[in-house]
């Protein structure tokens, strides 16, 4: 009986010696990862929030031409995408029965200047024997009778009717020269021949154009602002302008007008903007976006927008001291979507987290990369 409970015994002990040492376990260390991050030196610069108007190209002169009188057109000088100079002749009418009007009106003139030229030197005369017989008369040896037949004959009255004739002459003389230029239509204005609606033979009417004009040496764009923005912009502002039909590239424009009152039918006010375009590759009709600077914040600490962090509602920025991810709170001010201004919580000069920020808290262990 003892035997067994001896054997008894020592089974429990080993089992708790066994049971013992199964429950001892060997102490782990965790090593903590570092976060890969980049980062950026703050600096101080100008921060711009720009707003995108729309518009369509203009050119900045347009003429439709029509003669000024009806008539058979002889000669077209142009065609359709010519480039012409103020004053060049587009087409030519029929002109003969206007030229042979100027000639007869020319002979008209010459006649009565001539007339005049006749009734002066009789006048000399008259006034000569007048002067004589005047003196005669004073003498007795004329009568009164024959004394105011001489003095009739030095009147000034004929001569003032021969003045008018020539005066009236002249003026029909310019006038038919006038009208005889206008068989021969010139363009007003210098640019390029945008429509061509006149054939040799046809008539050309004042009631329809026969000729349209463009100068696209300069373009406009005719946009409008809302009444946030106007107090924010001037004429001669510079603007950047995108005409994806012309180019990839932003162009720059000036503004030339800006109306004081709204359009009669909206809320907005009324802009006009200058495009210099020496190439001719901007087309009226084209569509144009226009990027109008409505805030400014000059020289201001800026940072790249997408490194501020918002936390608790709260907006953050991380720093690294020592190896590890240091959180200031900041206050933002002007934010264009790019850069944001901070009015404070960074200085400049401090080298803030710009990638790899929303995995970091307060004292995470970092990995700078760049």
């Amino acid at each position: 009986m003892n035997k067994k409970f001896s054997l008894f015994l020592a089974v429990i002990l080993l089992l708790t010696f066994a049971l013992t040492g199964c429950g001892t376990k060997a102490e782990i260390t965790v090593e903590e990862k570092p976060i890969a991050v980049e980062t950026a030196k703050v600096a101080k610069k100008d921060i711009l929030v720009k707003t995108t108007l729309t518009g369509t190209i203009k050119a900045v002169e347009e003429a439709k031409i029509v003669p000024k009188i009806p008539g058979k057109v002889v000669e077209v000088n142009v065609e359709m995408g010519d480039r012409v100079q103020k004053g060049d002749v587009l087409f030519v009418m029929e002109q003969q029965d206007a030229i042979g009007n100027v000639e007869q009106l020319e002979a008209a003139y010459q006649i009565s200047t001539a007339n005049l030229k006749k009734a002066q030197e009789q006048m000399d005369n008259a006034k000569t024997n007048y002067e004589r017989m005047k003196a005669l008369y004073e003498q007795g040896a004329i009568s009164k009778q024959q004394f105011e037949q001489y003095e009739l004959q030095a009147s000034e009255t004929n001569l003032e009717v021969l003045n008018a004739q020539v005066e009236q002459s002249r003026i029909a003389l310019e006038n038919a020269r006038t009208r005889l230029a206008d068989y021969m239509v010139t363009a007003p204005i210098s640019g390029v021949v945008t429509a061509v609606h006149i054939n040799p033979g046809e008539m050309a009417s004042s009631a329809v154009p026969a000729i349209t004009m463009a100068n696209t040496d300069q373009v406009l764009i005719e946009t409008s602002v809302s009444e946030h923005l106007i107090n924010k912009v001037h004429v001669g502002d510079i603007v950047d302008i995108l005409v994806k039909s012309a180019s990839q590239d932003y162009l720059q424009g000036k503004i030339i007008a800006l109306s004081p009152a709204p359009s009669s039918n909206s809320l907005t006010y009324p802009v006009k903007i200058a495009i210099e375009n020496a190439d001719q590759a901007i087309k009226p009709g084209m569509f144009a976006e226009v990027l109008i600077v409505s805030e400014k914040k000059e020289n201001v600490i800026s940072i790249p927008s997408d490194a501020v962090v918002i936390r608790e509602g709260e907006p953050i920025v991380f720093t690294i001291t020592d190896g590890r991810a240091k959180l200031n709170k900041v206050s933002i001010g002007l934010d264009n979507g790019s850069d944001v201004e901070i009015i404070k919580g960074i200085q400049e000069g401090d080298r803030i987290v710009v990638k790899g920020q929303n995995y970091l808290d307060e004292g995470s262990k970092v990995n700078v990369i760049k």
